[in-house]
């Protein structure tokens, strides 16, 4: 491993790309709770803020479906959601800015066929406009528009994420390597494991870079959150 991030890690920082994978990361936990009165913003990530309005939609939305799914919803419950939604929401619009700082972008072509393709908004297999408009608002209870910048956000997010795996290469001297170190030096079955083993230690190297980038990124974004003080305020 400590040979990988030798050989690559130096290219994968100069193209400067990172990718988000769900339950991979512990999160970005260096919050500056601002004590001025912001009663718009939740949260401002390097600058960018993230509204009240938006952040409550997305938590009621979060309790809605767990009370929908039969799940107990305590005060305990609660409190937690709120910090997980906003955690949420903050990871997404990191990686937003760094999609679009790295000149990744998502066209109406792609939007279009990205929803096209959700089951929910089809009849008889096709996309149907008044299922799309009957689930966006009455199930997702949002707008057509801020539910296609949400879609936008998410597909240029999965695009960063493909560039940094795409960037991990594994030489076949290195395969042979691994299995080897792997299995104690015994590689009579090494042909017929081999393309198991190399997805497997591929996906390992991609999540070491992908953590690596993250920390890395931790360090450089600046957060403030407001979410405490406005809750006293509304107390």
């Amino acid at each position: 491993m400590t040979e990988f991030l030798r050989k690559h890690m130096r290219t994968i920082f100069i193209i400067t790309i990172v990718g988000f994978m769900a339950g991979a990361f512990v999160g970005f936990g260096s919050y500056f709770f601002g004590k001025k009165s912001v009663t718009d913003a939740v949260a401002e990530i390097n600058g960018k803020k993230i509204s009240y309005r938006d952040y409550t939609m997305m938590y009621n939305r979060t309790i809605e479906n767990l009370r929908n799914a039969k799940e107990e919803v305590n005060e305990e419950t609660m409190q937690r959601k709120k910090q997980e939604v906003l955690q949420d929401m903050i990871q997404e619009e990191v990686f937003w800015q760094e999609a679009r700082k790295h000149g990744i972008s998502v066209t109406d072509a792609e939007l279009a066929s990205n929803i096209q393709r959700y089951p929910a908004f089809q009849k008889e297999g096709k996309f149907d406009q008044q299922a799309y408009f009957q689930v966006v608002f009455q199930v997702l209870r949002t707008t057509p528009n801020e539910f296609e910048e949400s879609q936008r956000r998410q597909i240029a997010i999965a695009k960063l994420r493909q560039m940094i795996a795409d960037s991990v290469k594994i030489s076949e001297p290195e395969i042979q390597f691994e299995y080897a170190r792997a299995n104690k030096g015994n590689m009579k079955k090494f042909n017929d494991e081999r393309a198991k083993f190399l997805e497997g230690l591929r996906q390992e190297k991609v999540m070491m870079v992908f953590n690596e980038w993250f920390k890395q990124l931790n360090k450089q974004v600046k957060i403030k959150v407001y979410l405490e003080e406005i809750e006293k305020n509304n107390v």
